[in-house]
């Protein structure tokens, strides 16, 4: 699993990225540090233990102005990028809400590029036929 944890709009992300059932423990402690409720955590933890491929999730609290996301094993490259632009787009949309954004103005389509470029790094690793690792 690569963690990755950035500040962006005054926003604290904190990034699980090619994880598996192995890595349950970490996942939780972040989502009780971001006051999920049980529901929540308890739907993440039955997907996570399915163990299918191309999955994600992107849990936000807006009152402690915080979010919890992961993009799990992937079958290919293009299923990487696939499931990091979509939860990418939740937290736009947790922010914007949060925050009166325009949904459709330029400011939140910047913010989904700065929240993009902060991992496009593991992206780009894992998503990249000649070094994709699973």
């Amino acid at each position: 699993m690569i963690y990755r944890k950035v500040k962006i709009h005054n926003w604290t992300i904190r990034f699980f990225f090619s994880f598996d059932k192995s890595d349950k423990a970490a996942i939780v402690n972040a989502l009780f540090g971001a006051e999920a409720p049980n529901s929540i955590i308890r739907r993440i933890m039955e997907n996570l233990n399915a163990g299918h491929l191309n999955e994600g999730f992107c849990y936000s609290n807006p009152s402690l102005r915080c979010t919890v996301l992961g993009v799990g094993i992937a079958e290919s490259g293009p299923e990487v990028l696939d499931t990091m632009v979509h939860e990418i787009i939740h937290i736009c949309q947790h922010i914007a809400s949060e925050d009166g954004l325009d949904p459709y103005g330029e400011e939140i389509s910047y913010l989904g590029g700065h929240i993009s470029r902060e991992v496009s790094d593991i992206v780009c690793e894992l998503s990249c036929p000649k070094c994709h690792k699973k």
